[in-house]
């Protein structure tokens, strides 16, 4: 599955990208929206007008998952994407830097068995002295995961980002509105296929520039998932990922 809208889904093979839907059964079987399709699924699908259309049928079982508690007093999860090797949790240096965020964020991955790694974007706004600071901080909160930090203006870090991408894996970017998610997807692709909006300069706010879900496969193998800015993380409701969050 490489995207999930409202009502359709675009499912991709070793050839191309077509547009489909979910077959009557699969819907009536589902027992939640946890159990419908999700952008990283492996799906099983039908062909149809001479392979422009797809029907699904159903989906392999996932190894890992990316999801968060909605909204609300019931406790019930949205799935944010689905068979990823590596979550690129990106903050930036600047409002965004939150560590209690961030620990929401490695609960969250870890819960669902993906691996962390921490982007720390726009690196150029800061000095040497306050980035060093930042990622001090990373450690003494015994944040046990890679740090790298980097800048899309500069482009100082975005190499070692691409050289971390390995064929055959796929990765999830996640992270707040305005940290420079879009642009690094940009940078690492190589062109600007992805529209960015520009953030407010008395908070770094931004828009949410990317809407939905989608999955990109890049030249040389790897797999990448953009996903919309996350304003509100909410009561995660996990445990089971709190050990594998922090060291000893």
């Amino acid at each position: 599955m490489s995207a999930v809208h409202r009502d359709s889904y675009l499912v991709r093979n070793e050839n191309s990208e077509v547009p489909a839907e979910l077959a009557g059964s699969f819907v009536y079987s589902a027992e939640s929206s946890i159990d419908l399709p999700s952008v990283g699924d492996w799906a099983l699908v039908q062909y149809h007008n001479a392979d422009t259309f797809a029907i699904i049928h159903g989906l392999l079982p996932r190894k890992s998952f990316l999801r968060r508690k909605t909204p609300g007093k019931k406790i019930d999860y949205q799935m944010i994407a689905v068979n990823i090797d590596f979550a690129l949790i990106v903050q930036a240096c600047d409002f965004d830097f939150n560590l209690r965020r961030l620990e929401r964020y490695l609960v969250m991955v870890n819960e669902g068995h993906i691996e962390p790694i921490l982007l720390l974007t726009k690196s150029d706004l800061v000095s040497p002295e306050e980035l060093e600071q930042k990622i001090w901080e990373v450690r003494q909160a015994n944040i046990k995961c890679t740090v790298l930090p980097l800048s899309n203006v500069t482009g100082s870090g975005v190499d070692h980002v691409r050289q971390l991408l390995e064929p055959g894996k796929t990765y999830c970017l996640v992270g707040s509105s305005g940290v420079g998610k879009t642009t690094l997807l940009n940078h690492i692709i190589g062109r600007d296929l992805f529209e960015t909006n520009d953030v407010r300069a008395s908070d770094g706010k931004g828009k949410h520039t990317t809407t939905q879900r989608q999955l990109i496969v890049l030249d040389h193998g790897p797999m990448l998932i953009d996903t919309p800015g996350m304003r509100e993380l909410g009561n995660i409701g996990v445990s089971s990922g709190l050990e594998e969050s922090f060291a000893d």
